[in-house]
C-alpha cells in the first residue's frame, strides 16, 4: 500500500485512504488483480465479464478458488491491464476481468493504423490462380494464397510449387488475391497469375517470402467495431485478421472500401494484428480507426491512476 510521504498529490492521497473491503465468497476461480462482479443467481462473486455493468470491486494479491472467502476491494486497487492504459483514463472491464480503455471523446475515432494498398494487379474475378517459378529447383516450397472468393467471403489455399510447371489452385472462384506467403525461400522468381488469361497478379522475387501483408503494432480496438476508410475512390477489399476478444483465436474479416466513407468491420475486435492489402491499389491509403461510437457510461469501472501496457499491473480507483 502507498505511504503518505510517498504520495504528494493531495487528491490521490485522499483517494488512497478511501478503500472499502467486503468479505465475499468466490463463485469459480478468480485470477489475482482482476475486476469481479456478483453472480445474479448465486449472490457469490465471479471474475468480471467483458463489458460488464455490474463490477463491484477487484480481487487483490492472490488467485481465488471456487468457494474461497476473500476480501473484495474497492477504492484504490491493482488490476491487470488488457490493453494499453494511460493515467487519468477511465476504464471498463475487459475479458477475464482485465482493465481496458473506456471509449469516450478522447479515444473514439483514434487511428489504429494507416497503410497503403499493395496493388496486386489482374485479380482473378471468379477464376482460378496459377503459381509457377522460373527455376526448376523450386519444387519443395508451398505458397499460401489469402484472399476473398467471388461471393465476398474470406478464402485461403495452399499450393505446392512444381518448378517451371504451372501449379493451379483447386478453388476456381477466387475474386481477390489479398496476400501470398511462401513457407521457404525460392531459388527463382515465383509468379502468381490468373489461371484464365495468364495475367500476372504478383511476383515474388528470388528469396522474397511474402507480399500484401501489413502488420499492425498495438492495434487495439478495445472490443469495439473498428472502421476503415480510403483517402480516395476505391472499392477494393481488405482482409482483416483480429482477436475478437482478448486471448481468442485469430479470425478473418473482409471489408470492402467505400471511398472516403467510413466502413465498419461488422463485428467487434479486441485487437487487430494484420491486414492483407493486395486487393487495394497502391495509390490508395487506408486508415484503420477505433469506432466513432462512445461506450455507455454504465460500463465505467473507475479511473486509472497509473499507466501501463497490456499485461502490466495498473492502479485503478474503482467507484
Amino acid at each position: 500500500m502507498f505511504k503518505d510521504y510517498l504520495v504528494k498529490n493531495i487528491d490521490l492521497n485522499r483517494a488512497l485512504k478511501s478503500k472499502w473491503v467486503t468479505r465475499l465468497e468466490s463463485d469459480g476461480d478468480i485470477p489475482e488483480n482482476r475486476f469481479v462482479e456478483v453472480n445474479a443467481s448465486t449472490g457469490k462473486v465471479e471474475v468480471g465479464a467483458l463489458d460488464s455493468t455490474r463490477i463491484v470491486g477487484a480481487n487483490q494479491d492472490l488467485p481465488r478458488e471456487d468457494g474461497d472467502f476473500f476480501d473484495c476491494e474497492t477504492g484504490i486497487v491493482t488490476v491487470t491491464a488488457g490493453s494499453p492504459i494511460a493515467a487519468g483514463q477511465r476504464v471498463k472491464c475487459g475479458t477475464a476481468g482485465k482493465a481496458i480503455s473506456f471509449i469516450d471523446s478522447t479515444v473514439k475515432g483514434v487511428e489504429i493504423a494507416s497503410f497503403a494498398g499493395a496493388g496486386f494487379t489482374n485479380q482473378p474475378a471468379n477464376g482460378g490462380v496459377t503459381v509457377v517459378s522460373d527455376s526448376a529447383d523450386d519444387t519443395t516450397q508451398t505458397i499460401t494464397i489469402i484472399g476473398v472468393d467471388n461471393a465476398g467471403d474470406y478464402m485461403t489455399e495452399e499450393i505446392e510449387l512444381t518448378g517451371t510447371t504451372d501449379a493451379n489452385s483447386t478453388n476456381t472462384d477466387w475474386g481477390t488475391v489479398s496476400a501470398v506467403i511462401l513457407d521457404a525461400a525460392c531459388v527463382g522468381n515465383v509468379e502468381v497469375s490468373a489461371t484464365t488469361g495468364g495475367d500476372e497478379i504478383i511476383t515474388l522475387t528470388a528469396g522474397e517470402l511474402s507480399a500484401g501483408i501489413e502488420t499492425i503494432t498495438d492495434g487495439y480496438a478495445y472490443n469495439k467495431i473498428a472502421t476503415v476508410v480510403a483517402d480516395g475512390a476505391s472499392s477494393g477489399k481488405l482482409v482483416i485478421v483480429h482477436e475478437a476478444t482478448d486471448g481468442a483465436a485469430e479470425t478473418n474479416l473482409v471489408a470492402t472500401l467505400n471511398g472516403t466513407t467510413e466502413v465498419p468491420l461488422g463485428t467487434a475486435s479486441y485487437k487487430i494484428t494484420t491486414v492483407y492489402t493486395g486487393g487495394v491499389a497502391d495509390t490508395i491509403n487506408v486508415d484503420l480507426d477505433v469506432t466513432g461510437t462512445a461506450d455507455s457510461e454504465d460500463l465505467i469501472c473507475g479511473r486509472a491512476l497509473t499507466s501501463g501496457d497490456a499485461g502490466d499491473e495498473v492502479v485503478v480507483n474503482v467507484y
